[in-house]
């Protein structure tokens, strides 16, 4: 009975063996295939970042040597074809375009100046804030900063209702929803974060390179 029993086992491995090499062959070629598919994904990412990063350095040259406006809008890449350039807040999308001014582009995305000019505070243990405090420290400058692959499309020339450059973006930043039920949506701005800066006051503008305007200012939350 035994032998049987083993002479029964082996012809069962034997006659379900090309099925169980079909599924370790499928596995290793499914594991491969996720893996290359990640790396042809990241390597896509990092040629549309170059593409963006560099229309927007060609637009920062321009501003510093032809000393033009840092003045752009950016677009609300869901409403563009819907309604644009129609503007009203919808609780869905946020606005069709807003205004901001370039400042910067960095290894993560392109900043840019996307609120008026804040006073900030010293504590009394000398650390920053927003917050009306132990005494008044220095003016901020709040910069929003829109990813890269949030920015699917820039036109330098503008159009006929903005003739200003264009940024095309993907609005899923909600840092500027105040009530706590429209936090729960996470779309309506272009910005994924907002850092503060602080003006140089022995900056020289059109000598200096331009990183040299601001330094960041970390606040105490």
């Amino acid at each position: 009975m035994f032998i049987a029993y083993n002479v029964s086992m082996l012809n069962y491995l034997v006659s379900h063996a090309i099925d169980i090499i079909g599924i370790l062959l499928g596995g290793f070629i499914a594991y491969h295939i996720f893996f290359l598919s990640r790396r042809l994904s990241n390597q896509a990412r990092l040629t549309h970042k170059d593409s963006v990063k560099e229309k927007a350095h060609d637009l920062l040259v321009s501003i510093v040597r032809d000393r033009i406006r840092r003045k752009v809008y950016l677009v609300n890449i869901n409403r563009y074809f819907k309604d644009y350039p129609s503007n009203q807040e919808k609780l869905g999308s946020g606005y069709s375009h807003i205004k901001g001014e370039i400042k910067a582009t960095r290894y993560n995305g392109i900043e840019f100046f996307c609120e008026m000019p804040k006073q900030a505070y010293y504590t009394e243990s000398g650390e920053v804030t927003l917050e009306n405090s132990y005494q008044e420290a220095f003016v901020v400058y709040p910069a929003g900063l829109v990813p890269y692959e949030w920015i699917e499309h820039i036109d330098l020339e503008g159009d006929e209702y903005e003739g200003v450059p264009l940024f095309y973006c993907k609005f899923n930043g909600r840092i500027y929803w105040k009530s706590w039920w429209r936090r729960l949506i996470p779309f309506g701005y272009p910005y994924k974060s907002l850092l503060y800066y602080r003006k140089s006051d022995v900056y020289r503008e059109g000598s200096d390179p331009t990183d040299m305007e601001c330094s960041l200012v970390t606040l105490k939350e």
